[in-house]
Formats: C-alpha cells, structure tokens, sequence
C-alpha cells in the first residue's frame, strides 16, 4: 500500500503490561490501535501480505462476496481507504462496504441493525455494553475457527483474557488498542502566548487551569475561547469525570461502576466534587466554546485544529490527525490537572477491551477473517502508530514505528500520571455476569457534568449523592440476579484491598487475592 506519513521525530520504547483496553477508554472518545516491514516507511508502499504471520490465504470461493464492517475510528479514516481500496485489489472478488459512524451514532445504529437483522459482518461492541451481553444476546460467534496461533501469538500477552476478550475459553473479540488514558489535554501554543502563557509550563493545577482557559478567552475576543468539547457525547463527559477523579484520588475506572479500592459508589466525594467544580467554574467564567454542546468530538477536534480554543480533551488518535491535515498547529500535550492540594491518585489504565468482532449472522464468515488478519497484520498497524493514530497491540510494533514527537510525549505522560488498575473482570470472570445484567442509572455521571457544563444544572452535589444510592442498588441487584444464575461472585470482587493506585496491579497481586 502506499502511505503518506506525518513528520520524522523521535519516539520512545512502549511498554505494554502483561495483564492489558480501550475503553473508551480508550476507544470512548474516538478511535480504535515485531518490528515494522520495511515496506511500511516513509515512501514506499505496505500492500496486504500473506507473508506476515497475521496474514490470511486468499478467499477460495471465487464468488464475489460484500463485506459489510461499521465502526467509529474517525482519526483512522484516510488510512482506512488506503486499505481497503488495496485490499480489494488483493482480493478482487470481496468488496468491501466500510461505514463509519461517531460513537454515539454507532450505538443506536448498531442497535437497529441488529434487531431488524441486517447486522454487519464486522462490527465493535458499543462503549457502554459488556462483550457477555453481546454474546448472550446472540451479537457475535467465536473466532477461534478462523484465526490460528500464529495470528493471535502476534499480539502482546494479555490481549486475549477470559472475561474480557474471551468467555468460557472462546474468543470473541480482539482489542483495537493499547489501554492508555484518553484524556489528556491538547493545548494551542500560539494562542498561549498571544495570553501572555508560557506553553513549556502548562497549568498543573484546576486554579492555574481555570486561570488559564479563563486568559485565553480574553485574549481571543470572540475568536477563540479557553476550551472547547465535543459536548453531545455523553461518554466524553463520563471518561473525564472518571479519570480525572481518580487522579484525585477516587479510585473510579472504567472497569467497574463502583470505587476500585473500596467497592463504594461513592460519586459524592471529594475528589469528584473536585472536578465537577472545575468544569463549572470554566463555564461561569464563559471560557468554553459557545458551539460546544452542539458538537460531537470530531467537529471539536476540527475546530481547536483551526485555533478556535486554548484547550481539548482528547486521546493520543489526534496527533495523527493534526500532524496531517494542520501542519501549522503548533501544540503540545500536558496531563490533566490535579486539585491544588495535590495528585491524590493515578490515571486508570485499563486491561484490554474488547472491540471488534464478527457477527453471529455473517454469511461471509472466511472473509471476514481474512480482513481481521490484513488489518492487524504488522504492516498496517505500524502505518497507525506511524501517523500517530493510535499505540498498537502487535508485539514490538510501537518500538519501531513511531515518529511524531507529540506521540511520543503523550505516552511519556502516560508513563508518568497512570497505572495499570485491577479489573474485575479478571480477577473473577463470572462477574462478567453481573455486568451483563447491571443497568447504569440515568441520568448518570456523563449526564450530569454535561448538563453543568450546558448550565442547565447549578448545582451537582445532590445529583452525585443520588447517582451513588442508585449504583450501589442496582449493582447489588445485579449480583443477585447473577447468583440465581449460578454465578459465583459477590461484592467483595469488586474491592481490591491490596491495591496500591501509585504501581501496576499485577498477576502476582491477582494471585494474592485467592
């Protein structure tokens, strides 16, 4: 294939822990993620080749075949072509029929399309369900007919784990990324120094970020604001209350509905407060975009890429996407800020989610996997790492593919303001059974920063009380219904008593708990 590729800077190592997804975080905002062939550097070509271990044979039946695939990897769209249009051409009788979607779209797109039986044959899991529900309700078959040990030995450890990727030993879906942080913040160097900021010293605190968004609307009279958001999508909302409280110290992630160090939905503490505060207070001081409740995170990106606002919250797919398509957007990547009393915690790391999988009703079963193994071949995801769109699960891909700089100083950052959390979901895979019948209230902790935020809500405090009564009923109920169900799990499992938030939960630590 022929790939244009952003800048040539440094990159660092990448790490990928042994226990390792998305969810949303990874993947909650935007996007999906052996050392890289030759043939895919700068200027030259990387076509699909069944050469690599993750390779397929071409399609036998020589029968022209439409392979239907949705999902919502926006920042992957021009590479994605790319692909395809050399995938057809290396396997002329499937077409492919790609439909890309935004989050939130794709959730109650996917929902339509299932119930009235027209599935695609390739589709991810929605953000906010479990793979145990898709797969009781009949969404996905297993993979393991069509993918072997040499395609699944090309992933990093951990990416096939029983009640995340796996249940009851099957496969079921393959993880789109390396589990990093996705909120981070982006900031505009140039509008920082037309409001008098030094951008090699970003705020680190809520008072210094506030203070900042709030000098960089003035400075931008009417041009540019402090801040800006993709405000229609609730996930958005939910990922940064989660994790920039558990910066905090909350203990909150994206792995489990209640506080991970002591099993409490306790939504109402000071550390969510804390954050709740900060988003109100840069919407009093009017420092968010005037557009921002109207737009979905692509339409953000795009406008803070025209220098529209100072700050964005966002994941690492976006550094690819500017490097591109705004060469002249000078920015820089710095961690989310911490209360002025102090880092009282970590960014959540997660273990890998699940992502894509193959429909239950496919007709196309053979070509389907003939396209899972072409797009995580090493040849295509380092043309992703490469382009800053995303850190990749293949092993050693992001040790020799990466090259823009601000790629490499998100994952610094990574490094240093996050810590692998334990999961559930590992440390008890029938507790995949309680989340598969545990229903998030409404309105929920995405709804209600978003409607601080909107200024439709004043005051948060006793809506986070009353969210945190009704997490704890509903989980509990949740574990009642998955005890009548023969599950073995109980409430206890959603407490990590031996968590440390400053280190890496381990397997050893998993251990120490039996």
């Amino acid at each position: 294939m022929k790939w244009k590729h952003a800048g040539a800077l440094m990159f660092m190592a990448l790490i990928v822990q042994a226990m390792s997804a998305c969810a949303g975080s990874s993947n909650n905002g935007s996007s999906s993620e052996s050392a890289s062939s030759p043939s895919a550097s700068a200027g030259t070509s990387a076509s699909p080749s069944s050469s690599s271990p993750a390779a397929a044979p071409s399609s036998s039946s020589g029968e022209q075949v439409t392979l239907r695939i949705m999902d919502w990897a926006d920042s992957e769209k021009s590479y994605r072509e790319q692909f395809i249009k050399d995938f057809e051409a290396k396997y002329p009788n499937i077409k492919i029929e790609y439909t890309l979607l935004t989050v939130d779209q794709f959730q109650n797109t996917i929902l339509t399309a299932i119930k009235s039986g027209d599935a695609p044959d390739l589709f991810p899991i929605p953000a906010t369900m479990k793979l145990s529900t898709a797969v009781k309700e009949g969404w996905y078959q297993p993979l393991d007919a069509y993918i072997d040990d040499a395609f699944k030995s090309s992933f990093v450890d951990g990416a096939f784990t029983e009640g995340t990727t796996m249940l009851d030993g099957k496969v079921y879906s393959i993880p789109a990324l390396a589990g990093v942080p996705s909120t981070l913040v982006f900031f505009n160097k140039k509008l920082f120094q037309e409001a008098g900021l030094d951008s090699n010293k970003p705020p680190k605190t809520y008072s210094e970020f506030r203070d900042a968004a709030k000098k960089i609307t003035a400075a931008g009279k009417g041009k540019y604001y402090g801040i800006i958001e993709g405000g229609k999508q609730i996930g958005r909302w939910k990922l940064a209350a989660t994790e920039w409280s558990a910066l905090a110290g909350s203990g909150f992630a994206s792995e489990s509905p209640v506080s991970l160090k002591d099993g409490q939905a306790s939504y109402d503490s000071e550390a969510v407060l804390g954050v709740f505060d900060l988003f109100k207070g840069l919407k009093q001081d009017g420092s968010y975009h005037p557009k921002t409740m109207s737009l979905s995170a692509p339409e953000a990106r795009a406008l803070f890429a025209e220098g529209q606002a100072g700050f964005i919250v966002q994941g690492e797919w976006n550094v690819g996407t500017w490097t591109k398509n705004n060469p002249n957007l000078d920015f820089g990547v710095m961690a989310p800020p911490v209360p002025d009393a102090g880092q009282k915690g970590y960014l959540p790391r997660s273990t890998y989610a699940p992502w894509i999988g193959m429909s239950a009703s496919t007709k196309h079963p053979e070509e389907a996997a003939i396209y899972l193994k072409e797009y995580f071949s090493k040849e295509y995801q380092s043309v992703l790492v490469q382009n800053g769109d995303r850190f990749s699960i293949l092993k050693d891909v992001n040790e020799s593919s990466a090259e823009i700089a601000q790629f490499k100083q998100y994952y610094e950052i990574v490094q240093q303001y996050s810590r692998l959390v334990p999961s559930v979901a590992v440390r008890n895979p029938g507790a995949s059974a309680v989340m598969a019948s545990f229903k998030d209230p409404k309105p929920g902790l995405g709804d209600i920063l978003q409607g601080v935020v909107a200024g439709s809500l004043k005051d948060p405090a006793a809506p986070l009380k009353q969210l945190s009564g009704q997490i704890d009923k509903a989980l509990d109920a949740a574990i009642d219904q998955a005890k009548a169900g023969g599950a073995k799990v109980d409430r206890s499992d959603f407490s990590f008593s031996n968590w440390s938030p400053d280190k890496d939960f381990s397997a050893e630590d998993y251990q120490a708990l039996k």
